[in-house]
């Protein structure tokens, strides 16, 4: 069985390696073996090897990877066995651990049965993103002034694949979008799969006063993976009252806030844990959140379609080709192993 491990924090290149055995793992009580084929490769996976995101490294290594798509291989016992929890069903796989492996023993309480009609590459891009996505216009839905209510909601990187979840789930539900990227290649690309949608290149030295004016009001909401410098950007760009979501730090270097800004306009910044958000809900929202997700799916087919298969023996190639620029889509894992 083949995974890709590191041992130490460092250049992936450097610290990434193949590791082969021929044990295949037995799941305990309440846990299945998924044999996977396909992963997201995230920003966030780049940082944790890096150690940027530093996480404790065991003695045998840590495996990345937090999501995928693949199909059941055994039952461990003490699962209630159904339609979309049996051996050979196709499921997916989110706030996993380690697959970046062959196979996974995960709890099977933790698995997503996925529809017939959904295909394993689009399923693999909307695991951790939809679901990120999804909580992300929860959470827009109940801050102050939210984008439901009327007013326009921003998304950064939007070119990004949670960018592109988000703008095909805000369309769905009817929502104002402005998505801004970081270079005019960039906004070019996601004009072209999103017509229709207003389009905000940041390097533009104007782009504040633009997103301000798109709709003739200032966003209330903003939705930012970015952080660093962004985050002094967005509140300037904010509604009085407005709201910055944060969930991530893809520029990992401090803000300058300022208190009185956040105090004389009422501005609120929340950073959003999507496995903690969730975990929060009932089980009929997490029922509705994939209904809406699978549904965003079927009617954004062609915002899904072009992604790049990297096999699993080539995560560092795979590492790379996700930070490129202009983004044009997820970079996926591969293994048929």
């Amino acid at each position: 069985m083949k995974a890709m491990i590191y041992r130490h924090h460092g250049e992936p290149s450097n610290v990434l390696a193949l590791h082969d055995s021929r044990e295949i793992p037995a799941p305990g009580s309440g846990e299945v073996l998924v044999k996977v084929r396909r992963r997201m490769v995230h920003p966030i996976d780049d940082l944790m090897i890096r150690g940027i995101i530093p996480l404790p490294i065991p003695e045998s290594g840590l495996v990345p990877g937090g999501d995928g798509v693949g199909t059941i291989e055994a039952v461990g016992p003490g699962v209630k066995l159904s339609s979309g929890i049996a051996v050979g069903a196709r499921v997916g796989l989110f706030d996993a651990h380690g697959t970046w492996s062959e196979r996974v023993i995960v709890p099977a309480a933790d698995l997503i049965p996925i529809p017939d009609d959904v295909s394993d590459e689009a399923a693999c891009q909307v695991m951790i993103n939809g679901i990120t996505a999804a909580t992300l216009l929860r959470e827009a839905a109940a801050s102050r002034g939210a984008a439901g209510e009327g007013a326009p909601l921003l998304v950064t990187a939007a070119g990004s694949s949670v960018g592109r979840n988000l703008i095909a789930l805000a369309k769905m539900r009817g929502l104002k979008i402005i998505a801004t990227v970081r270079s005019k290649p960039s906004a070019d690309v996601l004009s072209a799969t999103f017509p229709g949608i207003t389009v905000i290149d940041t390097s533009d030295s104007d782009w504040k006063e633009r997103a301000r004016a798109v709709y003739g009001a200032a966003p209330s909401v903003a939705i930012d993976p970015i952080g660093g410098a962004m985050i002094a950007d967005l509140l300037d760009v904010l509604a009085d009252r407005g709201t910055l979501l944060t969930y991530g730090g893809m520029d990992h270097s401090p803000s300058t806030v300022s208190s009185i800004a956040l105090t004389v306009r009422g501005l609120t910044i929340k950073g959003i844990n999507t496995p903690v958000a969730v975990a929060d809900l009932s089980a009929d929202q997490r029922v509705d959140d994939l209904n809406d997700i699978f549904d965003m799916v079927r009617a954004n087919a062609s915002s899904l379609a072009d992604y790049r298969m990297v096999p699993l023996t080539d995560a560092v190639k795979a590492l790379s080709a996700a930070q490129e620029t202009p983004r044009r889509g997820a970079v996926l894992l591969t293994s048929e192993a």
